[in-house]
């Protein structure tokens, strides 16, 4: 009794020690750095317009299904010809057991980017969702990370020590080798006639992992201006690989409208379970949450939140943001599959009636 008694008494002198810490800056070379675990930061009002447009075109990947396709040039049941009238379907693809998504291109500005017009631009979509059942496609899902390897052509190696999950990983490889030679020849054609180009990666749950992965491919590759946007998406690697993933990406910067220097945006749903997982006991080379993040502070009623409740989270260990939403011990009961499609609208309804 004696022995857990003075266990208890330092575990609450660790805690009381740690909290006197982190309520003083800390100070390096004579500068005052803000304590990033307790700041959040408001997005520009044109991200924040772009994020409803990118949620539209991830959901549009719920009209793929066994039996449904999008039509040409670009129909479905979510007004996407209405929407996005100017957009070409180039391919689209269906898994059961897998990613789904679709390949489409414009060159109207669907953004409200400041072009100049004595050259146009293209706009090569690529959107990907998971599966419908993510909560038993998690479960069936091993724990185990492999080594990642990037190509190493334009951006540093990622090191031996970088692993991301077996599974998706699986997924990326298999989805990358169906839709690369559509991806290339449309950045290829874009090239050839001197046409600005953009390349949008987008995905939702399982499918933003495959979106994450395939953004980091392309950067090596050369392409740098490249908006990757991800709403829902698991943990994906150890800490090596999240902290260079962050760095390539340029997860340090501000996101700002037309500007690729943050090339990521990681959107969490208050609440959503899927964005803290998977989990492994392993301590010594656990996954890591990316220092990445833009959080969605309202409730799963509201599928359109206000700007002042969509925020920049500057660390994922933030206070502020998802990090607060799964304490130790917590027994909170959510509506966590309707907290995972709720991403500035209803996702995943498309497609469910044939």
């Amino acid at each position: 009794m004696d022995r857990w008694c003075n266990f208890i008494l330092l575990l609450l002198h660790i805690c009381l020690f740690s909290d006197l810490i982190n309520s003083f800056p800390v100070s390096d070379d004579d500068q005052i750095f803000i304590d990033e675990r307790r700041t959040i930061k408001s997005i520009d009002s044109d991200i924040y317009s772009n994020l409803y447009t990118y949620a539209h075109l991830i959901d549009i990947s719920y009209c793929i299904s066994e039996i449904n396709r999008i039509g040409e040039p670009f129909d479905c049941n979510l007004n996407c010809d209405k929407r996005f009238p100017n957009v070409s379907l180039v391919y689209q693809f269906y898994f059961d057991d897998s990613v789904t998504g679709y390949i489409a291109t414009t060159k109207s500005n669907i953004f409200n980017y400041n072009q100049t017009i004595d050259r146009s631009k293209k706009t090569i979509i690529v959107s990907l969702r998971g599966t419908r059942s993510i909560f038993d496609t998690m479960a069936d899902l091993k724990l185990d990370m492999i080594p990642y390897t990037n190509n190493g052509v334009k951006v540093p190696l990622c090191g031996h020590n970088c692993k991301v999950h077996r599974g998706f990983y699986d997924y990326y490889s298999r989805t990358l080798s169906l839709i690369h030679p559509y991806i290339a020849q449309e950045l290829q054609s874009a090239n050839e006639e001197e046409e600005d180009y953009e390349l949008l990666i987008l995905g939702h749950s399982l499918g933003g992992s495959v979106a994450y992965l395939l953004g980091l491919y392309y950067v090596d590759l050369g392409y740098d201006k490249i908006t990757l946007v991800t709403m829902g998406q698991p943990l994906l690697g150890n800490r090596d690989f999240v902290e260079w993933g962050d760095r390539v990406l340029g997860s340090k910067y501000e996101a700002k409208h037309n500007d690729f220097k943050r090339k990521f945006l990681r959107v969490i749903h208050k609440n959503d379970v899927v964005a803290t997982i998977p989990k492994d006991p392993n301590i010594f080379n656990h996954y890591y949450q990316f220092d990445n993040q833009i959080y969605l502070n309202c409730s799963e009623e509201d599928n359109r939140p206000t700007l002042q409740e969509v925020v920049d989270c500057s660390v994922g260990l933030n206070d502020q943001c998802i990090a607060k939403d799964f304490p130790v011990f917590s027994f909170a009961r959510h509506n966590y599959l309707r907290i995972h499609i709720t991403y500035f609208r209803r996702m995943g309804l498309c497609g469910m009636l044939g």
